[in-house]
């Protein structure tokens, strides 16, 4: 990778990033102005509220671990190093698999190998008893 694509991969993660908080600034707007709303004109009525502010929240959650990931989230449990950990054990039972294929693979030809040298043993002992060299 050279500078101008890390400068774009940066510039790219920063966008991403204030997207997040214009829409967080958004949500807390919407949900401000819809509970002053329902607080004094549908007498306190605040159902509709705790609907958008719940369904909306799962979104501006998602839209959270996209532009953040769970590098920040240690204090509820989450581990930041857990993704590269998964992938290395991922990565370890990958090269275990291939390496038993490819021993298979060589032990399967090695019995081939066997099969036929003591096949040519077999049809060369017969041969050999009636003169056949």
């Amino acid at each position: 990778m050279d500078n101008e694509d890390i400068y774009e991969q940066a510039n790219k993660k920063i966008k991403i990033k204030k997207g997040f908080f214009y829409h967080l600034l958004a949500y807390v707007f919407t949900i401000g102005m819809l509970y002053a709303i329902m607080h004094f004109e549908n007498n306190g009525e605040l159902l509709p509220v705790i609907i958008v502010g719940l369904s909306w929240g799962i979104g501006l959650a998602a839209h959270y671990l996209y532009a953040f990931g769970t590098e920040n989230l240690e204090i509820f449990g989450f581990d930041s190093d857990w993704e590269e950990e998964e992938l290395e054990k991922e990565l370890e039972r990958l090269r275990r698999k291939r390496e038993l294929k490819e021993e298979i693979r060589k032990e399967k030809e090695s019995l081939d190998e066997a099969e036929r040298l003591e096949l040519k043993e077999i049809v060369k002992k017969p041969l050999e008893e009636n003169g056949f060299d």
